[in-house]
């Protein structure tokens, strides 16, 4: 009964007058004189009759249609009517009142606070108080079997069995879901919105866990990646000590790049880290959500996160320029108005660190340029160049034993990389690369060619990595 429970709080958050439920048909909801389909599987005629069987009791449907109500455990009462369909029953249950006056529920646990992000403020308030909780429940037994086995990743979705991320591969786990009150769960936090599509973040047992929820062809599905509370170290990742460098600027734009799952807000909060070991600093961190929560021992370390604390990326980095802080971490560069606002961060005397999703330096500054209309490129060019200090590129490749390990491209942007940027000649970047190692420049294949040497991955996961396959080979023969 639980299930067909879950539907109705599903009408009455979406404010729908009714939801029809026909065995081995999808749910659908009437809405302003609209008829409106969930997102989800057909219903089972096993969870329609366990559901009405209480509420006909005696009585028979041989006669028609007969009229009930269906009081909830809440107190949340629906007129329900129930007749035969074509495939077994047929249930239309329509919004109802309050008939029996219950004190309200506590609040969630602070453990179990969730953020939407998607949503304005006043949404969070007006979702079904339980359905976070319930959320929750669903996803705790998966999430603490990730948790144990180091897993990065949970998944959920209607129809499969649920699966976690371990070392970048799937593996299907054990567990079965209700996929009814999966579906009842993603569709209450979406409310009114078009196509269900919710950020928000919970704490599970102890595992912090950043979620998005969304709808899809075949149902609804749930994404949950895993926190660690304990920053890293540079040697804790396997990064290159090189890197350490990159706390001692005191202005200019770091960018750390990558494709999704490379570890990037993981690069970043360790170098947040050791800064913080290092120097005293005035630090703000605008993130998506928070991650890993700072403890601050030299610096002054303020953790702002998207939709609780700053509206959005843009909005937290002009808030910042007026909070007098030394170090800005965004946690990513996604539209001209933030990319915008960074370069004026970094040219403005503070050091900003970002995240940007591209595949190697030339990727991220010809992202960064060609998020400016035409007729602003040419000056984009000209900031990039003058505040730009160092780009780097990560992929984590997986170990041939267990686990995953870094291969990195770093470039300090000097005199020649920055006129080079300036002038749009990034075709020649490359060979500024390769020559430039005494300037500290490390190509991604040398990376990839010691790692090999090492005996540490396979070629094939090297070669789906590198662009250049020839200089591959040539700075693998040199290590033999």
């Amino acid at each position: 009964m639980s299930a067909i429970v879950s539907l109705l709080r599903v009408m009455t958050v979406r404010d729908a007058e009714a939801i029809t439920l026909e065995a081995g048909r999808v749910p659908t909801l009437r809405r302003r004189g609209n008829v409106e389909a969930l997102a989800m599987p057909a219903l089972e005629a096993a969870w329609l009759d366990d559901f009405a069987k209480p509420l006909l009791a005696d009585r028979s449907l041989d006669e028609g249609p007969l009229m009930v109500a269906f009081t909830d455990e809440d107190g949340a009462t629906y007129p329900v009517t129930i007749e035969r369909g074509a495939n077994g029953l047929r249930i239309v249950a329509r919004r109802g009142g309050k008939t029996v006056a219950k004190p309200a529920p506590p609040p969630p646990p602070q453990r179990q606070l969730s953020v939407v992000r998607d949503e304005p403020v006043s949404r969070i308030e007006a979702v079904d108080g339980d359905v976070r909780e319930r959320l929750g429940q669903l996803l705790a037994g998966a999430v603490a079997y990730a948790h144990e086995r180091r897993g990065s990743d949970v998944f959920l979705s209607t129809g499969q069995r649920p699966r976690m991320r371990i070392d970048g591969r799937l593996e299907q786990l054990d567990l079965s879901i209700d996929d009814v009150e999966l579906a009842a769960c993603v569709h209450g936090l979406a409310g009114d919105a078009v196509g269900a599509n919710v950020d928000l973040s919970l704490e599970l047992d102890g595992v912090r866990v950043r979620i998005n929820a969304f709808d899809h062809m075949n149902g609804c599905a749930v994404a949950a990646r895993l926190i660690n509370d304990r920053v890293p170290s540079l040697a804790d990742l396997g990064l290159p000590p090189e890197l350490a460098s990159i706390v001692e600027l005191r202005d200019g734009l770091v960018l750390v790049c990558g494709p999704t799952g490379s570890g990037k807000s993981t690069t970043l909060a360790s170098l947040i880290d050791l800064l913080d070991q290092r120097r005293a600093a005035h630090v703000i961190t605008l993130e998506d959500p928070i991650e890993y929560r700072f403890s601050a021992r030299r610096s002054m370390i303020h953790q702002r996160e998207l939709g609780t604390h700053i509206p959005s990326f843009a909005a937290g980095l002009r808030a910042a320029l007026r909070e007098a802080p030394d170090v800005i971490l965004v946690g990513e560069l996604r539209d001209r108005e933030t990319i915008a606002a960074a370069l004026t961060a970094a040219e403005t005397g503070h050091l900003v660190l970002a995240t940007l999703h591209a595949p190697s330096v030339i990727g991220a500054i010809d992202r960064v340029i060609d998020a400016f209309p035409d007729n602003q490129q040419r000056q984009i060019k000209t900031q990039l160049a003058g505040s730009l200090r160092v780009v780097v590129t990560q992929f984590l490749i997986p170990k041939r034993d267990n686990g995953r390990v870094p291969a990195l491209e770093i470039v300090p942007v000097n005199a020649a990389v920055a006129n080079l940027i300036r002038k749009g000649d990034l075709h020649m970047l490359p060979s500024a690369i390769q020559s430039g190692r005494d300037a500290g420049m490390v190509p991604l294949e040398r990376s990839l060619a010691k790692l090999l040497d090492a005996g540490t991955v396979a070629p094939q996961a090297v070669k789906r990595i590198a662009a250049d396959h020839d200089l591959l080979s040539a700075l693998s023969a040199k290590l033999r």
